[in-house]
């Protein structure tokens, strides 16, 4: 009759699975999701099967034995990636200038991705509530804003025109 590893002394092994926190260019490096800890870049054994299906689906954790979730970071190639490219920077954007000048700086990936005017119309629809809202936070007019857009050599909003 062969013996168990446990029947050795050898431990057996451990329930659940290791998941880590792999945080974004600005994250915190210490999270608390679902009531645990998570350091950056150190595996976590979780238990529960409902909390590691849900590690599974969310970009700033991986499980242990699972494939890498798509990285943020990467540049996207399509004009949907693209909208969700801008929609990520979008949300962490800390200033009417800086989000005028990330869209600036992205005309030839635009190109590159073949993002098209219904793209561009439907982005106009997360870029100007959001530049609003800082807008307002900032304190500046729209003449202000104006001249930002201009200063980055953007005439027209394309989502305008």
């Amino acid at each position: 009759m062969a013996k168990s590893k446990s029947d050795l002394g050898e431990p057996a092994a451990e329930e659940g699975r290791l998941v880590t926190y792999i945080p974004g260019r600005d994250d915190p490096s210490e999270a608390k999701w679902r009531g645990v800890v998570f350091k950056a870049n150190e595996p976590v054994r979780i238990k529960e099967a409902d909390h590691i299906e849900a590690a599974k689906g969310n970009r700033f954790f991986r499980v242990e034995g699972e494939e890498d979730t798509p990285d943020p970071a990467r540049k996207p190639t399509t004009h949907d990636e693209y909208r969700a490219h801008v929609v990520g920077w979008a949300k962490l954007t800390r200033g009417v200038e800086e989000l005028i000048s990330m869209w600036a700086s992205e005309r030839q990936l635009r190109v590159e991705c073949e993002v098209g005017s219904d793209d561009i119309q439907w982005l106009g629809t997360i870029i100007e509530p959001r530049l609003r809202q800082m807008r307002l936070e900032e304190g500046l007019t729209e003449m202000t804003v104006a001249g930002l857009w201009v200063k980055h050599g953007i005439l027209d909003l394309p989502w305008r025109a």
